[in-house]
């Protein structure tokens, strides 16, 4: 049995529009708002020196300097790492148990964040290479190591060891879960048409807009990878129950043992 494209959509939006999916939709929104001014306020400083017109100043900016700037993008980097760790776990919950964020999310967090970023260095290398070998290269380790993320925060396990196990994962499933990428890129590109209509107008306001969505996309694409990994770490489960099951030879005598 294959990855269900479907269940796992309907998964994530389901989980999306609990109360915790909706709180940290809005804790994610405001990172992302971090990490821009403190980037825009690095360009602004650098692009705008003292005594010229400011013309080229980013929409989202203060006037805190090159280091104030770049102080304030790290932090915003820091802690949407942490927040990733956090939604992850989060969304491995039952929508029913969701009402809040549960408990426990936080757990242990400076070595999974250093191992996070370790695996998102790795993964992000071994793709970049791929894509610079004709593209398919690129995809194909897209999808075998898309879940690496997933079992460093929820497996606790290290960098390497994650990779390998999204790469077990994935085997036999990739056309789906490639087929499962697609769709939430569609969504990702239908949902951004609204905030470019907007940023014609007005950018400014389609700036915040485009922020807002991409916070509410990204708890949901995030909602949909945990689901499917739940659907295949499941099946995967019950295949070797089942393969170790028939694979016992029992003998039975009168006394009502069994011996394998």
């Amino acid at each position: 049995m294959s990855l269900n494209i479907g269940d796992a959509l309907s998964t994530g939006a389901e989980k999306l529009t609990t109360t915790a999916g909706i709180q940290l939709a809005v804790v994610y929104i405001a990172l992302q708002f971090l990490t821009a001014l403190g980037t825009n306020s690095a360009i602004a400083t650098v692009e705008t020196p003292a005594g010229t017109s400011g013309m080229a100043t980013p929409t989202l900016a203060l006037p805190i300097g090159v280091a104030g700037g770049a102080a304030l993008a790290t932090l915003g980097g820091i802690l949407n790492v942490a927040l990733t760790v956090v939604v992850l776990r989060a969304v491995t919950h039952d929508a029913a148990e969701l009402g809040s964020i549960p408990a426990g999310v936080a757990d242990d967090m400076l070595k999974t964040w250093v191992f996070l970023v370790i695996a998102l260095i790795v993964q992000g290398i071994a793709i970049g290479l791929g894509f610079v070998l004709l593209i398919i290269p690129g995809l194909f380790l897209l999808v075998s190591l898309i879940f690496t993320q997933v079992f460093v925060a929820v497996e606790g396990e290290g960098p390497f060891e994650a990779l390998s196990s999204s790469w077990s994962l994935a085997k036999g499933n990739r056309f789906p879960l490639f087929g499962l990428g697609v769709v939430l890129f569609v969504i990702s590109l239908l949902a951004s048409i609204p905030t470019a209509v907007v940023a014609f107008v007005s950018p400014m306001v389609g700036t915040v807009l485009n922020y807002v969505v991409s916070g509410f996309v990204s708890i949901f694409s995030i909602a949909v990878l945990v689901a499917a990994y739940q659907q295949l770490s499941g099946e995967s489960a019950a295949t070797t129950t089942e393969t170790e099951d028939d694979g016992v030879e029992r003998l039975d005598d009168d006394s009502g043992f069994d011996y394998a």
